[in-house]
């Protein structure tokens, strides 16, 4: 597996000197790809729980490659995941483009759906249509990066001979992917895209809850996913095999008494949503066995994620790379690579 790291970019800490001494030290430390997530507008209850300062998620990756580009290292740069509804398609293609082309190729686009209603609303949004906008969206993006002069013609977006002009490094196009489960993403992934990372299950309606419930068999879940979307890849006839993209990390820690405690940043809503981030403490024995166990099932791709809160003697920043020094000699060198 390819090893990457999880940035913050949802927090307010996490700007121009911090994010230089933490690419700094992912370049030491040996990550091979950096990566991103996304939300554009939420109430201040969910605030609390998605992150105090949430940057423009292609902004911020077109920051943190131009730092990388003059650190002298090329990660990849992915996300986990973009919300394809919430940008209309031409631009998002346009900016993905100029990404790669000043990345010099190291884009990955992480096809995510959404799941905030509030989110969807406020963007003029019909939340109902979001998987038919994400199909179409993409579609069209793949269109305008494929083809020099493109045509596109479908529900939400209509062009006749029209071009960018930029141009991705990457051809066909950058890889695509797909951040959600069940059979549309899965046929997503087999028809049209590249990979897929498994998304957490967000239920929409009835204001049951913005976190996911546990899942009590991750792995099992993981594989039988894998087995389908690998048989959808070959009904359809692509060649090769798709990207599996997995993640892990956690609060690690090295002392086992210790392991299994949580700690809960957010607001606890009553009678509604709730909006709480949750970190467990890990011991770094349990990060290698489930790492080892998603090689198993074929990951390309492992993400390792860290809390970034004031802990202790550390403030965020200290955290962050507190946490990135316990991975890096407990973790890392017992972890399947290539």
């Amino acid at each position: 597996m390819k090893v990457g790291l999880s940035l913050p970019n949802f927090a307010r800490w996490l700007r121009a000197d911090e994010i230089w001494a933490v690419c700094e030290k992912a370049k030491e430390i040996g990550f091979e790809s950096l990566w991103f997530v996304d939300h554009m507008i939420f109430t201040p209850q969910q605030y609390v729980g998605y992150g105090n300062g949430y940057m423009d998620i292609w902004t911020a990756m077109t920051y943190v490659a131009a730092v990388t580009n003059i650190q002298g290292w090329k990660p990849m740069l992915g996300q986990q995941v973009c919300v394809i509804p919430y940008r209309p398609p031409i631009q998002q293609a346009k900016v993905a483009a100029t990404l790669d082309s000043l990345s010099g190729g190291r884009l990955i686009v992480g096809a995510g759906t959404g799941y905030n209603e509030d989110e969807f609303a406020a963007l003029g949004l019909n939340i109902h249509e979001r998987a038919a906008m994400v199909d179409e969206y993409l579609k069209c993006m793949i269109q305008l990066w494929e083809h020099p002069v493109a045509s596109f013609h479908g529900k939400y977006v209509n062009f006749d001979e029209m071009t960018i002009s930029v141009r991705p490094v990457q051809q066909p196009h950058p890889p695509i992917i797909v951040g959600a489960r069940g059979p549309r993403p899965f046929r997503r992934v087999a028809e049209y895209c590249d990979g897929w990372q498994p998304g957490a299950l967000h239920p929409v309606g009835g204001g049951e809850m913005s976190q996911p419930a546990p899942d009590p068999d991750p792995m099992g879940r993981l594989q039988s996913n894998w087995a389908d979307i690998n048989k959808l890849w070959k009904e359809y006839g692509r060649k090769g095999k798709p990207i599996l993209k997995v993640g892990g990390g956690g609060h690690l820690t090295t002392d086992r008494a210790l392991a299994g405690e949580t700690i809960e940043k957010g607001v606890q809503g009553e009678g509604g949503r709730t909006y709480v981030s949750r970190f467990t403490l890990t011991h770094v024995d349990d990060v290698i066995a489930t790492a080892r166990t998603q090689a198993d099932i074929g990951a390309d791709i492992w993400v390792a994620g860290f809390p970034s809160y004031r802990y202790g003697e550390f403030n965020n920043l200290g955290m962050f790379m507190n946490q990135m020094e316990i991975f890096a000699e407990h973790v890392l060198p017992k972890i399947p690579k290539g």
